[in-house]
């Protein structure tokens, strides 16, 4: 690819002239959301794999089927659902579960992570409960695998076919086709996570052991639901895992890298969560604890800002030539929206590398009311109809997860062998960016934190919660 001086005259826009189009990244406005808002379709580089079928790669606001997606979504779990009773004690329970494992195996932290997230979301979306004691589950291995491959067909220039589309049409034996093996491999596994799951509820509808979840609601809904229906449920279904099963694990070993480097931050998040609960350890935090624990909030919007997990968003192609600030995007421009440098823009967030939560607050300790280009939540998860359906959801488990955390557990530099620390560095990879792998120590904060996490998670068992 060559890049264009224009670069340079556009200013917050970096272009470059790839084969067949232009490849637009918008640099540091938040402004490139108007145009996802608008007129913008999503890339077709994941259509070999069939994630176009889900709402990630759906065609736009203008589509019948985009907009179908957006009306289960924002019954099942906009701002008013994500905060019904039910949902909030299934995330509570969540990040006890988090805990638990973390106390019984801190090495496998990132592994906890993703399995904790994905077992909650496959209860929420199809009411498939996996095991705390379960160390291994079918259903989130599958889940697992399609996830790798969404992660793979997202990541820019995955596949070399998206820029010369004639190669599709090579036989298996050309040098270079090798991709065709991968994409055959990234669509059984999509498939797998669209089919199996969504069979298994069909299953308990059938047997008249329905748990309530997002696919059984709307099958309800449709009484003799069609192939068609059937198939958009489905397919919402997959997109709720694939929208929040990978990002999730990501903000949170964020959360334990964080801690680990910023000892103080973490001991002033653990006074305001000791002021709030007290030091008997009779509880654990709730989200009725939330409005009191500003300081928490503000760790929150700060990992969010820090290491995003889309640090470059999703990329959308113009459906139609567009003027952006007084540029002409012509007609099948690759726009990507750069979270990264959104977040990490020096006029919105002086020292941008620094992990500061305080950014967010006033001198009172209260949180600042934030305009969308200083919003981590807005730069993050988009706005308009572009918008993530699953933000609220998602900061929800963040946050509880985060607190919960906190409240149990002290987070360290490991020590070597002669004992000295070692600070890890936070170097992240993928489409889906996580930190590359690092050692941390994670021990309980007391041994009554302990006991605690021991006995709620002995109450959720005994209330059938897990």
């Amino acid at each position: 690819m060559v890049m264009l001086s224009a670069s340079l005259s556009w200013g917050n826009l970096l272009s470059y002239l790839a084969p067949r189009k232009l490849l637009a990244i918008c640099w540091r406005d938040v402004e490139i959301f108007t145009l996802t808002d608008r007129r913008l379709l999503w890339q077709a580089s994941s259509r070999s794999v069939g994630w176009n079928r889900g709402l990630g790669y759906a065609p736009g606001p203008s589509d019948a089927r985009f907009r179908e997606f957006r009306r289960l979504f924002h019954q099942f779990m906009g701002p008013r659902p994500s905060q019904e009773t039910s949902v909030l004690k299934m995330q509570e329970q969540s990040a006890r579960d988090l805990v638990s494992r973390l106390m019984n195996n801190p090495d496998g932290f990132m592994k906890h992570a993703r399995q904790v997230t994905g077992a909650l979301i496959l209860r929420l979306a199809y009411g498939y409960v996996v095991s705390p004691t379960q160390d291994e589950d079918e259903l989130v291995n599958i889940a697992e695998r399609a996830m790798q491959g969404f992660a793979r067909a997202s990541e820019p220039g995955a596949f070399l076919v998206d820029s010369f589309p004639f190669l599709k049409h090579l036989p298996d034996w050309v040098p270079g086709t090798g991709w065709k093996a991968e994409v055959r491999q990234m669509w059984e596994d999509r498939e797998c996570l669209y089919d199996v799951p969504f069979d298994f509820v069909q299953d308990q509808m059938r047997n008249g052991e329905v748990t309530p979840s997002f696919t059984s609601t709307y099958l309800l809904e449709k009484i003799t639901p069609s192939p068609v229906d059937e198939e958009l449920i489905k397919a919402a279904a997959a997109s709720l895992y694939s929208g929040g099963a990978d990002t999730t694990p990501s903000t949170l070993s964020s959360f334990i890298l964080a801690m680990a480097l910023h000892p103080a931050t973490q001991a002033r998040a653990q006074a305001e969560l000791d002021a709030v609960l007290g030091s008997s350890w009779i509880r654990l935090p709730t989200f009725a604890d939330r409005l009191s624990l500003p300081y928490v909030n503000a760790i929150v919007l700060e990992l969010l800002r820090w290491n995003p997990a889309v640090p470059l968003g999703l990329p959308h192609k113009l459906s139609q030539d567009d003027i952006y600030r007084n540029c002409l995007l012509p007609k099948g421009t690759i726009v990507w929206p750069n979270i990264w440098s959104m977040l990490h823009d020096e006029t919105k967030f002086p020292n941008p590398s620094a992990f500061l939560p305080e950014r967010y607050l006033l001198a009172d300790g209260r949180l600042k009311t934030l305009d969308k280009a200083e919003d981590p939540v807005v730069i993050g998860f988009g706005f308009g109809r572009r918008i993530c359906p699953g933000m609220y959801l998602a900061i929800n488990s963040v946050f509880i997860s985060v607190a919960t955390m906190l409240y149990t557990l002290r987070v360290s530099k490991a020590k070597n062998e002669m004992g000295v620390e070692i600070t890890p560095e936070p170097d992240y990879r993928g489409f889906i960016a996580h930190p590359a792998p690092f050692n941390v120590s994670i021990v309980p904060r007391s041994l009554e934190a302990e006991a605690l996490v021991h006995k709620s998670m002995q109450e959720d068992s005994d209330f059938g919660l897990s």
